[in-house]
């Protein structure tokens, strides 16, 4: 007989993994519009608002995003089984 008895997987990976990399998840996603706006500065002649716009854009994003991090942990901890 088989003695090693596996566990099916989680059907809620996904929540599982925004969990516990959420942090930089929302980081990421918040850099990407600044970093956008700087190489579309440097490599196609945008005018230097554009920067500014990055800004603007990547602060709205981790905003977004960290309160969609922050939403998905107050779910998990209060719905999902343990």
């Amino acid at each position: 007989m088989n003695d090693i008895i596996e566990t099916p997987p989680s059907p809620y990976w996904m929540l599982q993994f925004i969990v516990k990399h959420g942090d930089w998840i929302a980081i990421v996603c918040g850099a990407l519009p600044l970093l956008a706006s700087i190489a579309a500065v440097a490599l196609f002649s945008v005018p230097s608002w554009g920067i500014v716009a990055g800004v603007v854009g990547s602060a709205f994003l981790f905003l977004l995003m960290r309160s969609f991090v922050e939403l998905v942990r107050v779910i998990v901890d209060m719905l999902l089984p343990k």
